[in-house]
């Protein structure tokens, strides 16, 4: 799976990898998670601005693979799978591997990895994604229904299914929970193309 994200990425001109430009096109990406509908090709020519190519692939089944990343010479690989294609786990398998770009720790993310370099991009995906100060705050209300995560997710200006999923992770609101899932959760579809769209 990797390969063939390379193969692809090796196809597409961007300029040389500039840090800078990728901080800022992730600050534009957080801007995205509430827009359900056109968002892969927006991200995809701002990361390529920043020399970032990023590449959605299909999950291929017992790979375990999450997502990767690679220094391709001058410029940066991001690739995610469609293993995942809720709104929530999409936005946190990408931010993951920004992160692993961020911290300057390439390589493949596996299903159920908890090293070092993993934890590490995983506390950056939770803190760009939900600012963990705010966070703190609207955990010490303990109430997590559907009407204050949508509140909480809107002052922060974050899709509530990212919210809805945070709460399952840090087991506040159960998985179980189908009623806030239905009401909350966002599902994508991929197209031909590799980019992702909402689910009719």
């Amino acid at each position: 799976m990797v390969q063939i994200a390379i193969n692809k990425a090796l196809k597409i001109d961007v300029p040389k990898y500039d840090k800078k430009k990728f901080e800022d096109a992730v600050e534009y990406a957080l801007t995205l998670t509430t827009k359900h509908s056109g968002f892969y090709t927006l991200l995809r020519e701002k990361f390529a601005e920043a020399g970032v190519v990023f590449v959605i692939l299909p999950n291929l089944p017992g790979s375990g693979i999450n997502g990767a990343t690679k220094r391709l010479g001058r410029s940066v690989m991001l690739m995610v799978n469609d293993r995942r294609l809720y709104s929530d786990t999409f936005w946190f398998t990408l931010f993951h591997e920004i992160g692993h770009i961020m911290n300057g720790d390439y390589g493949i993310s596996f299903e159920e990895e908890h090293d070092n370099h993993e934890s590490r991009a995983d506390k950056y995906a939770e803190d760009k994604l939900i600012p963990p100060d705010e966070y703190a705050s609207f955990l010490k209300n303990n109430h997590f229904d559907e009407s204050a995560i949508r509140e909480f997710a809107s002052s922060i200006e974050r899709d509530p299914g990212i919210v809805l999923g945070r709460l399952q992770n840090d087991k506040k609101v159960a998985f179980s929970n189908n009623a806030l899932s239905k009401a909350l959760r966002h599902k994508y579809w991929v197209n031909g193309d590799g980019s992702y769209c909402p689910k009719i």
